[in-house]
């Protein structure tokens, strides 16, 4: 008998032992500080926490999620992993994103109340949490671009015999970044013309909202294609939003204004004056040209400053019509022009080779209303001429006089005509004399 309790003795303290090795005297828990690596129940582990704990495995969904968004990980992003648990008794996880093969893909960094194990391919809980429920929360740096979906294996133990399976696929999002590209078509315009922008999407979801605005502020737009009619050179701005990345692109619009053209006001020279100086003005144009209806030349016609020379007929007919033309900067088409009317005056140069019979005569009122009286002096008993000039150098009345030696004054009606600036013009045949005349 005692030889048979000698060796019965030993056997219950060898059983004892192993009972206190594997944790059978706390039912709930083999690993309450963390489970050993090689147990998500992935093809490359091959095992599970059923490989100590026994018991059965089931699978269960939802109980890894992350802060991974719908279209994918970004390559090099940091995200959150949740494990969440429920159920009475001590509960414990295991989680490892893998590929098939048990490579690790990506990086792990552990969190509160757990940590990485397996040289950090795996991340455990550091400490079994009782209750009715348990959140380990760890963080993921997803893996280089190329890499494609990726699955996060886990086994979680929710009391000793019960092990749960999970898994979470994600993918790789592949899409190109969002990018956007802003045009006017045509690009410039004439004031009063229409462009029509356009912006040009491409990457990020694929589904695009748009915001147009300007400078100088006033016009917006949710259009992708608006059309618009500047009055001014404006910049247009567009956002573009695909749902969770906004860009932006910018085009422009240059508005051209028609030309415009001044070329002086009316002026008489006297027919001596070898040059008349030119000072015309123009905008938006694109070159600007001197012209005339006369026999003069010019210094520099394509230039706004400049001078004429008239010409042998320019001071025969005493008038000349000269004519700045400014031609539009593309796309506008019509060109401007004006016109600056020249009359020549003797100036008191009387007939060559008779310069002691040069007369001279005076316009009262003047200005008129109409009804004039010219007299003269030093005007031979000879027939005469009266010519009234406009400004454009028209000869709009004739008169012939016989004489006026025995009618010292000349009364005239010229109330038919329109209000402006004539000159009177009395030709004898001792000289040519001209004057000014205002009707108003």
């Amino acid at each position: 008998m005692k030889r048979k309790l000698y060796y019965f003795f030993p056997a219950i303290v060898i059983a004892a032992l192993l009972l206190t090795a594997y944790g059978d005297g706390d039912p709930n828990s083999d690993y309450p500080s963390g489970a050993p690596a090689g147990n998500t129940g992935s093809p490359g582990d091959g095992q599970n926490c059923t490989h100590c704990h026994n018991g059965s495995a089931s699978t269960l969904a939802g109980i890894i999620t992350s802060t991974i968004p719908s279209q994918g990980y970004t390559p090099g992003s940091n995200y959150t992993i949740t494990v969440s648990l429920s159920g009475s008794g001590q509960k414990g996880f295991e989680v490892s994103p893998q590929t098939p093969s048990g490579a690790l893909v990506g990086t792990l960094t552990a969190g509160s109340g757990n940590k990485l194990v397996g040289s950090g391919v795996y991340c455990t809980h550091s400490s079994a949490i009782g209750g009715s429920s348990a959140t380990w929360n760890f963080t993921w740096t997803a893996p280089a671009a190329g890499t494609g979906s990726v699955t996060f294996y886990g086994a979680f133990t929710i009391t000793k015999p019960v092990t749960k399976l999970s898994t979470l696929v994600v993918d790789e999002n592949t899409a190109q970044p969002l990018s956007a590209t802003a045009t006017a078509t045509p690009g410039t315009i004439c004031s009063g013309q229409s462009s029509q922008l356009n912006v040009t999407a491409s990457g990020g979801s694929g589904t695009y909202t748009y915001s147009w605005t300007s400078i100088p502020a006033g016009f917006t737009s949710s259009l992708k294609n608006p059309v618009v009619s500047p009055t001014q050179t404006t910049e247009y701005d567009v956002q573009v939003n695909d749902g969770t990345q906004t860009t932006s692109a910018t085009t422009q619009v240059n508005v051209n204004n028609p030309p415009t053209a001044a070329a002086g006001n009316d002026t008489t020279y006297c027919v001596s004056d070898p040059e008349i100086p030119l000072h015309g003005s123009a905008s938006g144009y694109a070159s600007v040209t001197w012209t005339t209806n006369g026999d003069g030349t010019f210094g520099n016609a394509g230039n706004l400053s400049t001078s004429y020379f008239p010409g042998t007929g320019d001071k025969t007919t005493l008038s000349v019509h000269l004519t700045l033309t400014a031609t539009p900067l593309a796309p506008c088409t019509n060109a401007a022009s004006s016109t600056r009317n020249i009359l020549f005056d003797p100036c008191g140069v009387g007939v060559p080779g008779n310069p002691g019979n040069i007369f001279s005569f005076a316009i009262r009122p003047n200005p008129s209303s109409g009804i004039i009286t010219i007299s003269g002096s030093g005007i031979k008993n000879e027939a005469l001429r009266i010519r009234l000039i406009d400004l454009s150098g028209k000869t709009v009345l004739t008169e012939n006089h016989l004489a006026m030696d025995n009618r010292p004054e000349i009364k005239m009606d010229l109330t038919s005509l329109a209000k402006g600036i004539y000159f009177i013009r009395i030709e004898t045949g001792s000289g040519v004399k001209t004057e000014k005349l205002i009707l108003q």
